[in-house]
């Protein structure tokens, strides 16, 4: 429905500056009626009651609930327009740190909390020692995803 502000303009000012969270006296007082801040108070309870008044502020705050809610999806377009923007500018590392976020967003990015050690350094292993610490990384990596680990040969094979 199309939002359509109320026809006395005081009201108006009112309604908004209520529902951005001024207390009512104080958006009474903003909506331009000259008066002492009890006067304020006391009028601006009698306009909340009206029924025109009460309308217009559901409206007003139906809008923007629609504009608060952050779904997956909304994230997903800012993060897109965020990439794009920084492809068009020639920001690579921008466009790369919004890439990584919508992985971050749909779990798609790999776990930062792999604690790999090796026991010695690569130059320094047989075939056999190194097969099996990549099958060893590659089963914690799968636990930490929660998966179940392969079966891998570690064993050389003989052609």
């Amino acid at each position: 429905m199309k939002s359509v502000p109320l026809r006395n303009p005081r009201h108006e000012a009112f309604v908004l500056a209520y529902t951005e969270g001024l207390p009512a006296y104080a958006a009474y007082l903003r909506a331009g009626y000259k008066c002492s801040v009890r006067t304020a108070a006391v009028e601006s309870s009698k306009l909340l009651k009206k029924p025109d008044i009460q309308d217009r502020r559901r409206q007003l705050l139906e809008e923007l609930a629609e504009t608060l809610i952050v779904s997956k999806e909304s994230l997903w377009v800012e993060y897109e327009a965020a990439r794009a923007l920084a492809i068009k500018q020639g920001q690579a590392a921008a466009a790369i740190s919004a890439t990584a976020a919508k992985a971050r967003l749909f779990g798609l990015e790999a776990p930062k909390d792999v604690n790999i050690k090796l026991n010695a350094t690569f130059n320094q292993m047989t075939d056999d020692e190194l097969r099996f610490e990549v099958a060893s990384m590659i089963n914690e990596a799968r636990a930490i995803k929660g998966l179940a680990p392969l079966e891998l040969s570690t064993r050389k094979t003989e052609p």
